[in-house]
């Protein structure tokens, strides 16, 4: 057999040979992150075998034992992997299987002749304090004979600091209803919910997308989604009263989980304005949609609801100890051809929210300069001309839209996804959202979508722009390689911050930064400038930490 330990960057094509850029036999992590490599395998090419049944050891040493995850890489269909601009930037432009899945590891393995196969291998000591000193990690594979590879990794003397930064992928539960085929509201639906809320956390999504009534994204005009309402609703005349139940079992839910940033979903549809979000209530016993797609957003009928209902739900949270760490949506991605609707609608969400805890996806800097946001969430495309302005608060955001900037699209180098720390870090972003965390609909959420047989939304979107995880066995996530990558990139922007707090002990914080980027070579850098080659960051990590040590 043929082994090789690669950089959790590398991708284990099944019809690709391995590209030893990626070859890593040793790493370094600090005392408090998840650190991952791989190791592939498969037949030697001499061996006459087509396929044969192996069996799988890892020695891993007592220190670290607690704090190991051994998983192995599975494989999603991408039938729409990027758009023509950015082909030319991947290592597998070609539809195929993507490596992406980390599945609980098998009683047998399965070696090929004429495919590579793979695990991927985390210490995760997160939650934890790691002895510093070098560990070996052994790995492996018995056929007729048993084959090894070690990977060492030493443990600095060293710690991250907490994250600093409001992290969201927009969380839709709707979906897990969906997949799971639960009742909203029923135990299951809370139980599957929280698993999926704490792997968020753990993986640095630290803000959750809040439903105080059914999200209105991505949904076709006159359609609905499934109702997802945290707040009961009960109409007497043009009199409205609130129940908060929901609610408050959601908060509760969202702390224990670990969620320190709460996110209420928008109040007005969909890119303009235009509409109310779906909005069930109770009225004469019957319980019915009174707002929706058929109403004006900035109607007096639905401002007047919201007049009644914003002062209770404000009341609410302030007593739920979280109103500090809420932050308001109007509406998703406005045009300025929208403009006219958002602005009455965000002049009288402004009655209520403080400006700066109102936020929105948008890339136009005229709603910035007119007074209509002030904490705007840039298209990564579209920062650089917020920054040249001076916004004192720029939140940052990629979806489908942003092929040539970091992203996490399954064909995209998995350097792509991890260079958005050192970015977030250079200019002082403030917070960053993506929009699918575990969104299993198709375009505009005419269906519903198997995430393991589409990564694209049913051949809308590039593969993976639409989930992060998938559905597991007894409403459990299972985690992807990219958002194990995502997580890398937020430690990475951590590991930054701790030097900048090390060197401003003999400096001044801008100085701190301004030194850190120069001694990086950071100085060109831009999101639209970057290096993203795996080795490349992979090596500036480790001269990141070596700094901190030094």
């Amino acid at each position: 057999m043929k082994i090789e330990t690669l950089s959790s960057l590398a991708k284990i094509y099944p019809d690709r040979d391995l590209d030893s850029n990626f070859f890593q036999k040793e790493g370094c992590m600090l005392q408090n992150e998840a650190f991952s490599f791989q190791a592939a395998f498969k037949l030697d090419d001499n061996d006459t075998q087509i396929k044969t049944a192996i069996g799988c050891k890892i020695d891993i040493p007592d220190e670290l034992k607690p704090y190991t995850r051994v998983k192995a890489i599975d494989y999603v269909p991408c039938d729409y992997t990027l758009y023509p601009s950015s082909l030319a930037l991947s290592d597998h432009p070609e539809p195929g299987l993507f490596p992406d899945i980390l599945r609980d590891i098998p009683t047998i393995f399965w070696a090929y002749s004429n495919s590579w196969r793979g695990i991927f291998i985390t210490v995760d000591a997160q939650n934890a304090l790691l002895t510093p000193g070098t560990y070996t990690i052994k790995i492996s594979f018995k056929q007729s004979s048993t084959y090894t590879k070690e990977f060492r990794i030493e443990v600095l003397e060293a710690t991250l600091p907490k994250q600093s930064i409001p992290v969201t992928n927009w969380f839709h539960t709707d979906c897990l209803c969906n997949y799971y085929n639960v009742e909203f509201n029923s135990a299951e639906y809370w139980r599957i919910t929280e698993n999926f809320a704490k792997a968020a956390v753990h993986y640095g999504v630290n803000m959750l997308l809040m439903p105080v009534f059914t999200p209105p994204l991505d949904t076709a005009v006159g359609g609905e989604r499934r109702t997802i309402q945290l707040i009961d609703v009960y109409k007497d005349g043009d009199k409205y009263s609130f129940g908060f139940k929901k609610l408050r079992k959601w908060v509760k839910m969202c702390k224990r989980a670990g969620v320190e940033y709460y996110e209420v979903s928008h109040l007005f549809t969909q890119w303009g304005c235009k509409y109310a979000p779906k909005v069930m209530a109770t009225e004469n016993g019957e319980y019915k949609r009174i707002f929706g797609w058929d109403t004006n957003g900035h109607g007096s009928e639905y401002l007047g609801f919201l007049e009644q209902l914003l002062p209770e739900l404000i009341t609410e949270l302030k007593k739920l100890g979280i109103f500090k760490k809420c932050y308001f949506h109007v509406s998703d991605e406005p045009t300025a051809e929208m403009k006219g609707d958002y602005s009455i609608c965000a002049k009288f969400l402004r009655q209520y929210v403080s400006p700066d805890r109102i936020f929105d996806a948008l890339s136009d800097i005229s709603f910035y300069k007119e007074g209509l946001i002030s904490c705007p969430v840039v298209g990564l495309d579209h920062v650089h001309r917020f920054i040249e302005e001076k916004v004192p608060t720029i939140w940052g955001y990629y979806c489908c839209g942003h092929d040539m900037t970091s992203n996490r699209f399954l064909a995209l180098p998995a350097g792509q996804n991890r260079m958005l720390g050192l970015q977030l870090y250079k200019f002082n972003i403030k917070g960053f959202l993506q929009w699918g965390f575990n969104f299993y609909n198709s375009h505009m959420s005419l269906e519903q979508i198997d995430p393991y047989g589409s990564s694209t939304g049913g051949g809308w979107v590039p593969g993976g722009d639409t989930f992060v995880v998938y559905p597991g066995a007894d409403g459990n996530p299972v985690i992807s390689i990219r958002l194990e990558v995502f997580r890398e990139a937020l430690q990475d922007m951590r590991a930054l911050e701790a030097l900048e707090a090390k060197y401003s002990a003999k400096m001044s914080k801008k100085k701190a930064h301004n030194e850190i980027i120069s001694k990086l070579g950071l100085n060109e850098m831009t999101f639209l400038k970057f290096n993203c080659d795996g080795k490349y960051l992979v090596e500036l990590r480790e001269k990141i930490n070596r700094l901190l040590t030094e």
